[in-house]
């Protein structure tokens, strides 16, 4: 069944690659814990704070924010045991880091990270299943990895990775669901695809993408069960879209919003 879904994928992938400059990607899984899913946009970063205010009194959490050409997209999600969040954006990265180090003094895990028009956005919450966080900024790929593995001596897991303005940002945590992990770094979408298929067969699961600064990062996870995933990629938007509707009829949920350029 996981091979035929990476058949799937890979078919969905090969002709939007083959003549799109920017791309959408979606990672999805089967029993994810996610009950119920919707995702919103707006053109602008302050248009959203209405939609998702409506959406968190209907008990929906954001799982994943990204900014793309002309549109901020968010998903939310219920069934995540989040009890409280917010998210906040800075636009000096100094007044970025400093937001996150206040947030976190007062018990808030941050969840996720994302830049766009020159606006760092972070996800904060209480109650979910990451615990204990701390952002590192760094400048270049050689320093991401050192940081990786100083926090990973020291046992904390990787929860997100952004790659904007010449920053590489990781999140890390000393309590997460996830087990043993791995991180590629990569230049080519083709390598990627490999890479997710060999992974896949040796029992890890797609945590995350990210690219940005020229590279592909692609992060991995083992969980405590084994589940389905797949992924969708369009560089038309509508398209996208309705691949992920087709998904969520088949019982996936989004576990991961990435964007690509050729």
């Amino acid at each position: 069944m996981r091979s035929l879904h990476y058949l799937t994928a890979v078919l969905l992938l090969l002709p939007s690659l083959a003549t799109a400059d920017f791309f959408w990607v979606a990672a999805l899984a089967k029993e994810s814990g996610l009950n119920d899913q919707r995702t919103l946009f707006a053109t602008k970063l302050d248009n959203l704070t209405p939609l998702v205010t409506k959406a968190w009194r209907e008990g929906y959490i954001i799982t994943d924010i990204s900014h793309s050409p002309r549109r901020w997209l968010t998903v939310l999600s219920k069934g995540t045991g989040v009890k409280k969040q917010l998210y906040v954006h800075r636009r000096l990265m100094s007044e970025f880091q400093n937001v996150v180090n206040r947030y976190h003094q007062k018990g808030y895990a941050l969840s996720n990270v994302e830049n766009g028009v020159g606006a760092w956005v972070a996800v904060f919450e209480k109650g979910g299943k990451v615990q204990g966080t701390e952002l590192t900024v760094v400048r270049n790929v050689e320093a991401l990895k050192t940081e990786i593995k100083k926090h990973r001596d020291k046992g904390a897991l990787l929860i997100d990775v952004e790659a904007a303005e010449g920053y590489w940002l990781a999140v890390f945590a000393k309590k997460a669901p996830f087990k043993a992990q791995e991180y590629l770094l990569l230049e080519d979408k083709e390598t990627v695809e490999k890479s997710i298929e060999k992974h896949w067969k040796e029992g890890y699961s797609l945590q995350g993408l990210e690219y940005g600064n020229n590279h592909w990062f692609v992060l991995f996870s083992k969980l405590d069960k084994l589940r389905q995933e797949t992924y969708v990629v369009s560089d038309k938007y509508v398209k996208f879209r309705r691949l992920i509707n087709t998904y969520w009829q088949e019982g996936y949920r989004i576990t991961d919003l990435a964007e690509g350029r050729n």
